[in-house]
């Protein structure tokens, strides 16, 4: 009897061990997991902020072959979307671009509203229009009063306008457009809050939750000082319609169509104007004209404007007015194109 109760109390003693050793086990996993917690997470952020970086450098490039290529031109790409959705920033952008492109007019068109335009003509050489407003084209008879005239159409306003005013000879001297411009954002979740990276007209901005846009890339308006004494101006500005887009899923394919540059401007140019709204973040466009009029602002400070060639602000210092290129009245040689890419 005396063997048999010893024998049981070795036998408890082995279970009480062995429950003692799987708790202490299971304690320091669930430390371990809890001191390594940070670390996962650290790891799987550094991941997903990888596959966002290497998704939107994928697009981005596509972007540029397809909205150069020619009409019907296009690709076909799959992602792995494990944390990362992909959006449409539609109408993200507003730009209008004008300038006088012959004669010695000078001629000043504005949006009066979301169906009328604004004209004045300096020496009143300015007899009809033309309107293309989102391909449809209408032709107009410019009835000046006091100095100006207007021109009412009947649909609002589309994506793209554009105004062609003509004189009596009908050669085209001034030229107004006006673009809805769209792109992309690549939105990815981190432990800490989304990361978004957004790819509109060319550009390429970044943020982290918490923190201010960072612009890695400026859309492409560009300035050059010839040794000739000429100047030239190049812009190439991009659309991207993801309207057709139905849903995002993973693997997601992503097929993007060019839908044939278009040239807006393509020669010399007198008091060309632009004014661009950006309505990504609301600092976002004064970043943009603060970026362009940086080197007016230097010679402005420097006393130097005499001799400056290059983008300034258009009439008011503020740049409230849009950008010009420095002298106003020189002409430019001017090449503005935009890329249209469709997203099905």
């Amino acid at each position: 009897m005396k063997r048999e109760l010893e024998n049981d109390e070795s036998a408890l003693s082995d279970v009480i061990g062995m429950v003692m050793l799987l708790a202490m086990i299971v304690i320091v996993l669930s430390s371990t997991m809890i001191i390594l917690q940070p670390y996962i997470s650290d790891y799987d952020d550094n991941k997903n902020w990888s596959q966002a970086k290497v998704i939107a450098d994928q697009i981005d490039e596509r972007i540029r072959i397809v909205g150069s290529s020619p009409q019907d031109t296009g690709s076909i790409q799959t992602f792995e979307l494990v944390s990362t959705s992909i959006s449409n920033l539609d109408s993200a952008e507003y730009w209008t671009i004008s300038g006088d492109v012959s004669g010695t007019d000078i001629i000043d068109v504005s949006l009066s509203s979301f169906n009328s335009l604004d004209l004045t003509s300096i020496n009143n050489t300015a007899t009809h229009a033309v309107v293309n407003n989102g391909g449809n084209i209408t032709n107009y008879e410019l009835n000046f009063d006091n100095g100006s005239a207007s021109i009412n159409f009947e649909n609002y306003m589309e994506k793209l306008l554009i105004v062609e005013i003509y004189n009596n000879n009908d050669n085209l001297i001034h030229k107004f457009v006006r673009l809805e411009l769209s792109g992309i954002g690549i939105d990815t979740a981190l432990s800490t809050g989304n990361y978004d990276i957004d790819l509109l007209n060319g550009a390429r901005v970044e943020k982290l939750s918490g923190e201010a846009y960072k612009v890695t890339r400026y859309p492409s308006l560009r300035h050059y000082s010839m040794p000739d004494n000429s100047q030239q101006v190049s812009f190439v500005l991009v659309d991207v319609d993801m309207s057709l887009l139905s849903r995002t899923t993973s693997p997601f394919s992503l097929q993007m169509v060019s839908d044939g540059p278009l040239t807006l401007f393509d020669g010399d140019v007198r008091n060309i104007r632009m004014k661009m709204t950006n309505e990504i973040d609301d600092s976002m466009t004064d970043r943009y004209m603060s970026y362009w009029i940086e080197d007016y602002n230097l010679n402005l400070a420097s006393g130097t404007l005499d001799t400056f060639e290059g983008f300034g602000p258009w009439k008011r210092v503020s740049g409230i007015d849009g950008i010009g290129i420095h002298p106003l009245e020189k002409s430019i040689l001017t090449e503005i194109v935009l890329h249209r890419v469709v997203i099905k």
